[in-house]
């Protein structure tokens, strides 16, 4: 029983050493590395957060003819520590967000088509009864009914139940959560200029500026930091 129990012991650890780097090459940006590190753990938690970070690297730095297959890999990646620990509010999360990249990749209107607007907000929801109070579960949420909206319109409001409202909701609930966090911002941003620019260009840009003034400490930092301020620059030339 001993050896076992030291056996064990030395697995888990080798676990977070690999997460440990895994974090550390993220935050650095060599965002493949650090994929490869975590999905090497092998346990629910490696798996999504490599789920994660080539979620991060396929939407934000991927060439585009990388990117269907690196969206695919994440979703059965994701798929994998939901075997392994349907119980993590964290790995569901994962899942909703690689099947929300893939959905954007091959296209809304396909995706909702094949079911997964569906599989997604059953993620989503799996998360925030786990952990209501889960920013990144409010922040996918709105998002999810972004997306219904304007690929869908009035036959997504009535068979998904989306709506505009919620997609305030929802990002305000996030901000209330995790109030400093920039990604957050930049996606409410982003989310409600897609909506209608005009009606959201104000509030946009309060939410960039906000953004903008927070410290970068990460090489992802940096990306978002890019995508806030060239969506500031899209207002200011409108």
């Amino acid at each position: 029983m001993a050896l076992f129990i030291s056996a064990a012991t030395f697995a888990r650890a080798d676990n977070e050493n690999l997460l440990g780097e895994a974090r550390a090459l993220f935050t650095a940006g060599d965002y493949l590395p650090a994929a490869d590190k975590a999905r090497a753990a092998g346990n629910a938690e490696g798996l999504a957060l490599a789920t994660q970070i080539t979620c991060y690297y396929g939407r934000y730095l991927a060439p585009e003819e990388d990117r269907l297959a690196l969206f695919e890999g994440a979703v059965e990646m994701a798929a994998a520590a939901l075997e392994l620990d349907p119980d993590s509010a964290f790995v569901r999360i994962q899942n909703a967000h690689a099947l929300g990249r893939y959905s954007q990749q091959i296209g809304v209107v396909e995706a909702i088509s094949e079911g997964l607007a569906s599989k997604m907000r059953d993620q989503i929801d799996a998360a925030l009864a786990l952990e209501p109070d889960n920013a990144s579960a409010h922040m996918l949420l709105a998002n999810w009914h972004a997306a219904i909206i304007n690929n869908s319109g009035f036959v997504g409001r009535m068979i998904y139940g989306a709506e505009e409202e919620e997609v305030f909701a929802h990002f305000a609930e996030a901000i209330r959560i995790s109030p400093a966090d920039a990604q957050i911002r930049i996606e409410f941003a982003r989310t409600i200029l897609e909506l209608d620019e005009q009606d959201n260009a104000a509030l946009a840009r309060e939410q960039l500026d906000t953004a903008l003034a927070m410290p970068v400490q990460t090489a992802f930092g940096d990306v978002l930091r890019g995508e806030a301020t060239a969506l500031l620059k899209g207002l200011a030339a409108n």
